[in-house]
């Protein structure tokens, strides 16, 4: 995504380098600084009051975000490049809150999420110039490497050294965010700094400042004709998705190549929306269940692939891998095997892919024929299989897949569907691509709340649905999130299936130890050691604290209804919240 060429222009004369600083910010097409104020932003709060004064007319500056959890603030500005693909900008208080942030910096990273994350640092001086220190706190909260906490999860680390410099650097950090593979970077922005009058202001009018940035790599040619000959050979070719959707652009390209060369697509453990389940060559999200029947597979965006020992591929089975990274460079550990790997964009590597089949050899009826009866045979078993999970006991307990079969009768067409837990896909019906987003493969709980208000923030006009376990929804700091939906106008319909239990850490234990004392005490209707974590809190209170409508669901034939009710809530502007109580 190339940022459109902006133009700067000032009226009067430029005070400080924070508002250089946010000039430039706004000239790259951020459109909000997601903050975490503290002693550190004394000269951002001058730079937007200053901008507020009758009369005075400055360029146009990122809106301001105010955030009372640094999380909150991460995941916000996670939500809305998730959705528009447009990286914004954090700003948290010096190494306290930057140190509250590690988690959410994480999450971006591994799902390579473009962020200008700043924080700024004790002051650097005792004293001698404007915002020098004048704290008791300015000792203590000074570390000798600030940015060596997230430095492992960021592109590109730097601390503004001069005003001199905020032109160049902010244009690096943007820069490199969002060259391929994108991600965070980091900027720790001195107090000093900010508060220096620069004698030569960046923000010249007229001056126009296009990013440098890269196009994206595109696949090697003799790579995808090696990987055209092997799915032309194939009996079964099969792509499988994991991420590739997160460009949403590539949804369409990817059917219309499906239909023309008869290839399946599956997903292995899918975030995004990566192609239509409706569609006739989709055949699920179980690699397991595909690998005795492919003998050609090309994974996109796969981090992980398949679970080793339990689905990987035959070995007579032609693997390869393609992605902006397709080897994860960064994860410390892992090994898949490959026959071809490309380094490329889904979107650059789909056109080449079309061409290269069709010059391998013209589709037949015949494959496609037995895709589509493996997809509908898949299908069949999934659809038992789901019909077994839902149950039909209207007085039974509601389980996951109740819920997840009510929400997908409920939700509108267009609505976004941020998912950290509760929901189970296969009884989702997804359509339309960029609806539906999926937790980070990293998993750092709290993500969900926070990026379901920057989904908001990011598509105003759409029903946002946030379905969140209750520990995921704990750990997003649920009072937080609450008052930033009601302080910046963000109805978003929160869902969260509350069982009062990790079930994570239960399923862990099991898998590992399956017949054992674990197993025992689950038999017997106990929650596993260090999964409980009754008694939660009565959620609906935190949303109805924040003037939202909250709602208590304790029995099957409620959830329909409820759902309702919390719709038109939202519809008329205000936040809901409805506390599920699960199995």
């Amino acid at each position: 995504m190339n940022t459109p060429e902006k133009t700067l222009s000032l009226t009067a004369a430029v005070e400080s380098v924070a508002e250089d600083y946010l000039a430039l910010l706004g000239a790259h097409g951020v459109d909000y600084l997601y903050m975490g104020a503290g002693t550190d932003t004394a000269p951002l709060v001058e730079a937007y009051a200053r901008a507020q004064r009758p009369g005075h007319v400055s360029p146009r500056y990122p809106v301001p975000i105010v955030a009372v959890h640094e999380n909150l603030a991460v995941g916000m500005a996670h939500g809305y490049t998730m959705v528009t693909g447009r990286p914004q900008a954090v700003m948290l208080h010096v190494s306290v809150g930057a140190a509250n942030a590690v988690c959410g910096i994480m999450n971006a990273a591994r799902a390579q999420i473009p962020m200008l994350f700043t924080a700024g640092r004790t002051p650097l001086y005792d004293h001698g110039h404007k915002g020098s220190r004048n704290s008791e706190i300015h000792w203590a909260q000074e570390m000798f490497d600030q940015a060596g906490m997230i430095r492992e999860l960021v592109k590109w680390d730097y601390e503004l050294r001069d005003g001199l410099q905020v032109r160049d650097i902010i244009e690096r950090a943007l820069t490199i965010a969002q060259t391929h593979p994108r991600g965070p970077v980091s900027l720790t922005l001195p107090r000093e700094v900010l508060a220096q009058t620069p004698a030569t202001p960046t923000a010249l009018s007229g001056v126009p400042c296009p990013l440098p940035l890269p196009c994206g790599p595109a696949p090697d040619a003799q790579g995808v004709r090696k990987i055209a000959q092997a799915f032309t050979t194939a009996m079964c070719p099969v792509i499988v998705c994991t991420a590739s959707g997160a460009d949403p652009e590539t949804v369409a390209p990817l059917v219309a190549l499906c239909e023309r060369f008869g290839i399946g697509v599956a997903e292995a453990n899918g975030r995004v929306m990566n192609f239509p389940t409706d569609h006739p060559l989709y055949l699920g999200r179980s690699v397991a269940e595909l690998t005795p029947h492919a003998d050609a597979l090309l994974f996109l965006e796969s981090d992980v692939p398949w679970l080793p020992g339990r689905s990987e591929p035959p070995a007579a089975t032609f693997v390869a891998h393609a992605g902006t990274d397709p080897l994860f460079a960064r994860y410390p550990s892992r090994a898949f095997r490959s026959d071809v790997t490309l380094t490329t964009t889904v979107a650059a590597l789909l056109p080449a892919l079309d061409t290269a089949l069709a010059d391998a050899a013209p589709t037949t009826s015949s494959r496609r024929d037995r895709v589509e009866s493996l997809a509908a045979q898949l299908a069949a078993v999934r659809g038992r299989r789901w019909t077994q999970a839902v149950g039909t006991d209207d007085n039974a307990p509601i389980n996951k897949s109740f819920l997840s079969q009510c929400i997908n009768e409920f939700k509108p067409a267009d609505a976004i569907v941020v998912n950290e837990y509760s929901l189970q896909r296969d009884g989702l019906d997804l359509i339309q691509p960029g609806a539906y987003f999926g937790m980070p493969p990293s998993a750092g709980l709290g993500w969900g709340m926070p990026a379901a208000l920057g989904a908001q923030q990011a598509a105003p006009g759409r029903m946002v649905i946030g379905v969140f376990g209750d520990g995921a929804y704990l750990f997003a700091n649920p009072a937080a999130c609450h008052q930033a939906a009601e302080m910046h106008g963000l109805p978003v319909l929160t869902v969260v299936y509350n069982n009062e239990c990790w079930g994570a850490v239960q399923s862990a234990a099991l898998g590992v130890y399956p017949d054992s004392h674990t197993a025992a005490v689950t038999q017997a209707g106990r929650k596993a050691p260090l999964a409980s974590i009754a008694p939660v809190p009565d959620f609906e209170r935190y949303v109805e604290a924040s003037r939202g409508y909250g709602e208590r669901v304790t029995v099957r034939a409620q959830l329909r209804p409820a759902l309702q009710r919390a719709a038109k809530a939202v519809r008329s502007g205000r936040q809901a919240l409805l506390n599920v109580i699960g199995s």
